[in-house]
């Protein structure tokens, strides 16, 4: 099944590598990304889709966002809302 999912993250080194390490280290396989960079901001928007039969994508989008230099997640349904979740309060 696919699955589309906007993520924000920092600018920083390693930042999208961490991301997208754990999203194949749980099964999905990464299908589609596009990114965009917001220099003001240092933060980058990445629209990624990912296939996996049988895995939550809910579960993927909170363990993402538990990474430091994530700073939100959501998870584009189709024919629904997208679902946005909490910033990440890590330090």
């Amino acid at each position: 099944m696919n699955h589309t999912m906007t993520l924000t993250i920092q600018r920083v080194e390693g930042a999208l590598i961490r991301a997208l390490g754990l999203i194949e280290r749980r099964g999905f396989a990464v299908t589609s990304i596009d990114a965009s960079a917001d220099e003001a901001a240092q933060q980058m928007k990445l629209t990624i889709q990912v296939c996996s039969p049988g895995r939550s994508v809910d579960v993927l989008a909170r363990q993402i966002e538990k990474l430091f230099d994530v700073r939100s997640v959501a998870h584009v349904r189709t024919n629904e809302p997208a679902v946005q979740l909490e910033e990440s309060m890590a330090c």
